[in-house]
Order: structure tokens, then sequence, then C-alpha cells
């Protein structure tokens, strides 16, 4: 097993070997000044959380993996939107169109910090809430208040030009999933649609809703259209409504993971940019590669 540890700055030696000997690692190789690589025991995975949690103490981004897993083992990254690819809830901001913001985010952090909210209900509750809203204000809404998370390019350009098809499965909207997969150059998007009467919301959802479950089954039914094992896609999310398709998946990354989140993913990237996953699942330099 091994771990990969990213600073957004230079690594400090000793850190690293403090580090090093609290995860009782056998070897450490540096790979460029920001990013190093420890070997650890075969049971590491066991005790990913600590691994985390060690990490996170010292301000550092980590990545648990099998020895020589690389980006070129995927064929498929499949990408939750909202406080993922971009850094707000679409729904919360629609919210505050109507002067509900508060109420709304309230609901939507209880679903996605505990788990314990059951979300089906949690969305309904929260869609309603939108009714009468005009669709002209989306617009408006999008480009003043959409900000693509640092490295979100870079990332899904990364995951491209390695021969990875992309796809965002939401359980947010389809206007903005639709806007941000033709933006970032996503192959495909898959997201709850907002039902509209006379050019307005009606508070409810059309067709099925994307839940935890059907993120899941998404994921699950792109691999079998690929022709590929689950093990062979990415999941990346930051909340529990990511939680089974990162089950499935054979590396699942949180960025910024929600503390229900965290003990679960392979990696956690709570400092740098998405695009730093294209650094840690990079090929070591020949000779350079933990023993």
């Amino acid at each position: 097993m091994q771990v990969v540890v990213q600073s957004p700055a230079a690594l400090d030696a000793d850190v690293v070997a403090s580090l090093a000997r609290r995860l009782q690692a056998t070897s450490v190789a540096y790979q460029g000044p920001a990013l190093a690589r420890l070997a650890l025991p075969p049971q590491a995975d066991a005790r990913r959380q600590a691994v985390h949690a060690a990490c996170q103490a010292l301000g550092l981004d980590s990545a648990v993996l099998p020895p020589g897993r690389v980006l070129a083992d995927f064929k498929l990254a499949v990408f939750d939107m909202d406080s993922t690819l971009i850094d707000i809830e679409c729904i919360d901001e629609l919210a505050d169109l109507v002067g509900k913001k508060d109420e709304v985010a309230a609901l939507t952090e209880q679903a996605m910090q505990s788990g314990k909210v059951d979300y089906d209900t949690s969305l309904r509750m929260r869609t309603r809430l939108l009714a009468g809203l005009p669709v002209s204000a989306f617009g408006p809404l999008y480009d003043a208040r959409v900000r693509f998370s640092p490295g979100a390019h870079a990332l899904v350009a990364g995951l491209r030009q390695a021969g990875l098809k992309t796809a965002i499965v939401s359980g947010g909207f389809d206007y903005f999933t639709g806007r941000v997969r033709a933006e970032l150059g996503v192959d495909v998007d898959h997201s709850n649609r907002l039902a509209v009467r006379d050019g307005r919301l009606t508070g409810e959802l059309e067709g099925p809703l994307i839940n935890a479950r059907l993120k899941a089954a998404h994921l699950s039914r792109l691999c079998a259209e690929m022709g590929i094992p689950t093990s062979a896609a990415i999941a990346i999310g930051d909340g529990s409504n990511d939680r089974e398709m990162m089950a499935l998946a054979g590396l699942s990354v949180g960025f910024r993971p929600k503390p229900i989140l965290r003990p679960l993913v392979n990696v956690v990237i709570d400092h740098l940019g998405l695009d730093s996953l294209l650094e840690a699942l990079a090929a070591p330099p020949a000779g350079r590669a933990p023993s």
C-alpha cells in the first residue's frame, strides 16, 4: 500500500519523516518538491481514516492507493457537481431568489453532512419552496454565482487527454449540469429535472429522482456501456449522497469532503485543486518509486 501526500507549498522533510514514523512507512520517495510517496504495510488500507486524519492535522492532502495504481488504470471518471465541480449548492442559490435560502440551506446541510435525513424527502421539500420562481432567472443566476472549483478545468482536460470518459451525475438540476458539462467539456450529464408550467417552477420534480442509489446505478450503467468493470471508474464528490457510487468505483475522491464521507474515500483533497489528482495518480519516475 502507498500513501501519496501533497502540499500547497514545498514539503518539509521533517514533517514527512514524522508522518512516515507515525504511519510505520517502510520507505519514502519524493516526486517533486510538494509530493511524496510513502510505502506502507499491506494492511494500511484498513486504517485509511487514521492516515487521512494524520495528514489533515499536518495540512496535507492524502491518497491511500494500492501500489502501482496510476491514471492509466482507469477509463471513466464520474463527478458530483455542487460543491465539487462548482463551489456552490445551486438549490440554495435558487432559494435565495425567493427569500428562502436559509431554510433550504439548512435542509441541504442536514442531507449532505449527516446522511440521517432522508434525501428524497429533503430534496422534495426543498424544491417545493422554489414554486413560482421563473426559469428566466436561471441564466443570470448562473452567470453571477457559479464559479468552478480550483483545478476543475485542468482535471477534466487531463482526464480526457488520458483517454477517460467523463460524466456528471448530480442531485442538482439539469439546466446547471448542462451548462457545466458544456463549459468543462464533460461527455455526459445526468441530474434532476424541475417541473415547469407557464415559465415558472411548479415546485415538483419530473422523472426519477437522482439520489445516492441512482448515482450508483448511473455509474454502473456507464461502465456496462463501456464494457469495463466498475473498478476502472473514479468517483469524485463531497457528501453523503456520493457514498454509494464511491463504494462501486475503483477509486473514490473526496473534494473538501464532509466528515461523513472522509473515512470512506481513497483520496482527500482539502487544500489543493481538483487537478492535484492527476499528480497523485502519475506514474513515479523510473527508479524513484517507494520500495
